[in-house]
């Protein structure tokens, strides 16, 4: 997977959804090359960490490395050598490889391990389908087909909902277009004044 290191950069210097000092180790097999302490972002679905010097200063300028955590699988540690709390991050598609991230204390783990898995694109998908059924089964419409799909018509959308024991039905009746709504035209001389991205 390709990346625009400029992009990330600018990315892991926006507003994170958790941040904190925690030391990490990569696990193959058995084998541990050593803790190593960082400084730990997450951000939408990247887990970016940022060196930390000898004085304890962390380089936020540029990150070290980053995790995609898509497809990701975060655990909670408890039999790791030289750590007290701590969780793991292994990967689906490469299952040997493991990172062991230890912290100060265990309700710091469970915070870290629940941002995780709330952060990936598989659970922000299945949150959608959930909300998505509850509304479809409240209001007998879906509200993801009130919106046209790309080169439709724009068109009022009825749904019908028909329940069957535990599963429901819809079908979709599309109504007559609506027209665009209408703007009064300004004279074109004046309209050499407004810059056209603004309108």
């Amino acid at each position: 997977m390709r990346f625009n290191n400029k992009e990330l950069i600018h990315v892991s210097h926006s507003n994170p959804v958790l941040e904190g000092r925690m030391s990490y180790a990569k696990l193959s097999g058995h084998v541990s090359k050593g803790f190593k302490e960082r400084w730990f972002r997450l951000k939408y679905n990247l887990l970016f960490y940022f060196k930390i010097n000898g004085y304890g200063q962390v380089d936020l300028q540029q990150p070290a490395g980053v995790f995609v955590l898509e497809n990701s699988i975060v655990r909670l540690e408890n039999n790791i050598p030289g750590t007290l709390f701590s969780f793991s991050l292994s990967f689906k598609d490469d299952p040997d490889k493991k990172y062991i991230i230890s912290s100060q204390s265990e309700e710091h783990v469970h915070q870290w391990i629940k941002s995780i898995q709330c952060s990936t694109y598989e659970y922000m998908r299945s949150q959608l389908s959930l909300i998505q059924n509850r509304i479809l089964k409240l209001s007998g419409r879906d509200p993801l087909l009130m919106y046209p799909e790309e080169g439709k018509k724009i068109g009022r959308m009825q749904n019908m909902v028909e329940e069957k024991d535990c599963d429901f039905y819809y079908t979709t009746k599309t109504m007559v277009p609506l027209p665009p709504p209408r703007h009064k035209l300004q004279d074109t001389g004046k309209m050499s004044n407004f810059n056209l991205i603004e309108l």
